[in-house]
């Protein structure tokens, strides 16, 4: 019984850390609040190209090809050009904010690395 407790956490922990993150550039064109600490940036994406979906902002422009990407090490700003590499999350708000916004369809990620150009 042991055994399988230890065989069953080391799964859950590798389970938890297991992802593959990509490359990404694009610019920041919206915010969303997840708690009060934290916020996820609404990113129009010029690479990859086709993973995003179309996004309006609080001031009614609409952006294609964007993410929502969670876990920045800083605030950033409207129109800054980012780079860096992120992961795909779906279920990151769900999880992880206590703010959930269901009136958008665009694929949800989080930093592994942030480079403000």
């Amino acid at each position: 019984m042991k055994r399988f407790i230890i065989i069953a956490a080391a799964m859950l922990f590798a389970a938890c850390s297991n992802y593959e993150d990509f490359e990404f550039t694009g610019k920041v064109v919206d915010y969303e609040q997840c708690t009060s600490g934290s916020i996820g940036y609404a990113v129009s994406l010029t690479s990859p190209d086709t993973i995003g979906g179309e996004y309006t902002t609080r001031e009614r422009e609409t952006y294609q090809n964007v993410v929502v990407i969670y876990g920045a090490d800083r605030l950033l700003k409207a129109n800054s050009n980012i780079s860096g590499r992120i992961y795909l999350d779906p279920n990151f708000s769900k999880a992880e904010c206590s703010i959930h916004y269901t009136d958008r369809d665009v694929p949800e990620a989080v930093f592994t690395k942030l480079k403000v150009d």
